[in-house]
């Protein structure tokens, strides 16, 4: 049998203490980025990206999906919502992060401590590339200006602080990534590389950015990342060409005028600084199609946004807006509307249905009272709405009518005391998150949302569960905790899909016998309630991983079939009399109560 682990509760809070342990493969890699969540950030992989396609090389991409579900709805945005679990994708580097032998008539050239005689050794065989990232190099030697051949060269992580002048004589390079060292300025004769395509320098010391950049007229991508950069020179007008820019954790305050020179620009990250205001020339950059502006300070957004109209996804989450222009209705191929964070309390009359291609619209953590004006047309093809952390105290009876994707609604934290009668035509719906609401009752009619497989009720009014529940068929998730409900129906026991059922901080007796018919429940939290006793068909859940039936005064007795669940890894019967049962037992903890109903129960020799 597999150890159960004892837990302690304080209060609310409850710590669990994990007697089983997994081991689990790291897999090394140079980019991992959220897709999803609210860590959002594709420049590691847009970097590889860039740099792979400025060098021919193919990439592999690898997903891995978090084994554990949320209790919490996520929401999906540029940048994430909180509480989300986030699909992670791995970029990986060929031979992971070891430095990339550089290859000529079958003569491999490996990153060395003297790094003399591998440059003697490219200039002789006249290498292209040269890889020599994470070698703990600290200097690099004159006799680099002999690597004229040289059109791709890879110095990441190393210790570098400086550069000598003659690097400025590769006038073949296009790609120089520099990240990860220590640098703080750049050698002016860097100005020489007139091929060079792709820059890196994330993760350095610069606080500004050299002169010698704004020279580099034939760049495409500039990667600046992460330094500590405080102004960024009107003379960035003249890198014409540049289709990527990031300068993503910075320190900058604000962007020039000549931002509005890169009218080829594509993707501009400028996220994570210090921005109050955007220069009205960024409406000339006309080819954006991603403009991430999440994480500063923005009062205003210009109304020359709305000449971006190749525009499709605008980071504006956590700043401080109070306003959104109208402006931004000629944006019609935006798939995504995240405001997050902000201090908005309306949006433009007929904004949303303008923007008919939207897919998600995240508008929590604002000022809310309602919702925004234009009726059922600003949902037409959204397949995810995120309104949590607002004010709004009803749901518009029909506003989602013409919602026939709709499969993902957030209302968590607002202050909605019941649904609209229509709740039963969102038929699609695969998670509604009515959380820490002021709701009373569950209408019937909540059957009618066959899709349904996460359905979180938690922190409201509730007294009863209404028996129709059970013809949510494909439920996976129930969460009732925070509520005064007192017992649950028969009805539960044709969730036969459930794997997680919450019923903490409730008032409930007893738990129906038909309980034993979730046979792939995983997690089953009934602590903190009034129950006296557990169905001997609680034995049935041969899938139960984790029980919580501590804080429940009045239960003294565990039944034998309880040894039955030989997948049990966590069970917390902290504040239970549990008087039945030796008190020396109990003592020991949760292993040695499972135990004493195995040895002294039917079930022994099993």
């Amino acid at each position: 049998m597999v150890p159960v682990a004892e837990r302690n509760v304080s209060q609310r809070k409850r710590w669990t203490v994990f007697i089983a342990f997994r081991q689990f493969r790291l897999t090394t890699a140079i980019a991992t980025f959220n897709v999803d969540g609210q860590y959002y950030d594709s420049e590691s992989r847009q970097a590889v990206c860039a740099i792979y396609q400025a060098c021919g090389t193919s990439m592999s991409v690898s997903s891995t999906k978090d084994s554990v579900k949320e209790k919490k709805l996520s929401s999906g945005s540029l940048g994430g919502g909180d509480g989300a679990r986030p699909k992670v994708v791995t970029v990986k580097h060929p031979e992971s992060n070891k430095p990339k032998p550089t290859v000529k008539k079958n003569k491999p050239i490996l990153a060395d401590l003297d790094v003399s005689k591998d440059f003697i050794r490219c200039k002789e065989d006249g290498v292209t590339r040269l890889d020599l990232s994470k070698s703990s190099i600290s200097q690099l030697p004159s006799t680099v200006r002999d690597l004229t051949h040289l059109m791709e060269f890879y110095l990441y992580g190393n210790k570098l602080v400086t550069l000598p002048p003659e690097i400025g004589c590769l006038v073949n390079l296009q790609t120089l990534a520099l990240s990860e060292n220590s640098l703080t300025s750049l050698p002016d004769a860097l100005a020489g590389l007139k091929s060079l395509r792709v820059l890196d320098l994330r993760h350095n010391k610069l606080n500004e950015i050299p002169d010698v950049v704004y020279k580099l007229t034939s760049l495409t991508t500039l990667f600046l990342r992460f330094n500590r950069i405080k102004v960024v020179g009107d003379d960035i007008r003249h890198l014409i060409n540049l289709t990527m820019l990031s300068l993503r954790e910075n320190k900058i305050k604000e962007l020039p005028a000549g931002i509005g020179k890169l009218i080829n620009l594509i993707t501009f990250d400028v996220s994570h600084n210090h921005l109050e205001h955007l220069p009205v020339e960024i409406g000339y950059c006309v080819q954006l199609s991603t403009l991430d502006l999440q994480h500063n300070e923005l009062l205003d957004i210009p109304e020359s946004i709305g000449n971006l109209q190749a525009l499709i996804r605008l980071g504006l989450r956590y700043n401080r807006l109070t306003a959104i222009p109208k402006s931004l209705s000629n944006c019609i191929h935006m798939d995504e509307f995240n405001v997050e964070g902000n201090a908005i309390s309306q949006l433009p009359e007929g904004l949303l249905s303008s923007l008919c291609d939207l897919t998600s619209i995240t508008l929590s953590r604002n000022g809310f009272t309602s919702y925004p004006s234009g009726g059922p047309a600003q949902f037409t093809n959204v397949y995810s709405i995120n309104l949590e952390h607002n004010q709004i105290d009803k749901i518009p009876y029909g506003i989602f009518s013409r919602a026939k994707n709709l499969t993902k609604l957030n209302m968590k934290e607002n202050q909605l005391t019941s649904l609209p009668l229509d709740v039963g035509t969102w038929c699609n719906m695969v998670e509604l998150n009515l959380g820490t609401n002021q709701l009373t009752k569950i209408p019937d009619d909540i059957q009618c949302l066959h899709c349904l497989e996460v359905l979180i009720l938690s922190n409201n009014l509730l007294r009863k569960i209404p028996a129709s529940l059970g013809n949510l068929r494909k439920l996976r998730v129930l969460d009732l905790e925070e509520n005064k409900i007192d017992n649950l129906p028969n009805e539960i026991g044709f969730l036969r899909d459930i794997q997680k059922l919450i019923v903490q901080s409730n008032q409930v007796t007893t738990l129906p016998r038909a309980i034993g018919h979730l046979t792939n429940l995983v997690y089953l939290s009934v602590g903190e309630n009034n129950l006296s006793y557990l169905p001997e068909e609680i034995g049935t859940l041969e899938n139960l991983e984790s029980l919580y039936i501590n804080d429940n005064p009045n239960l003294h007795n565990l039944p034998f079939e309880l040894a039955l669940c030989t997948n049990l890894q966590i069970m917390s019967i902290e504040n239970c009399p549990l008087s039945q049962i030796p008190a020396e037992i109990v003592a020991g903890g949760p292993s040695l109560v499972i135990h004493f109903l195995k040895m002294q129960g039917p079930y022994r020799a099993m």
